[in-house]
């Protein structure tokens, strides 16, 4: 999200299907060690995400119950 407020990406956020489309992408130049890197914290995030939503979906039990 904060990608696409500084405009460094354009795309869209799909929260009904969980999806997040990417359309553009501000051009620039990574080295291998930057990718990885980048690649790393994706891989976290997505992790963090899912935790997030587990948690959630718990919660969200004992609140209904």
């Amino acid at each position: 999200m904060k990608a696409l407020s500084l405009g460094l990406i354009k795309g869209t956020i799909d929260q009904v299907d969980s999806v997040v489309r990417v359309h553009w992408v501000q051009p620039r130049v990574l080295d291998r060690s930057q990718i990885q890197g980048m690649q790393e914290r994706l891989v976290a995030w997505n992790e963090n995400v899912k935790k997030t939503a587990l948690v959630m979906e718990n919660e969200a039990v004992e609140v209904y119950a």
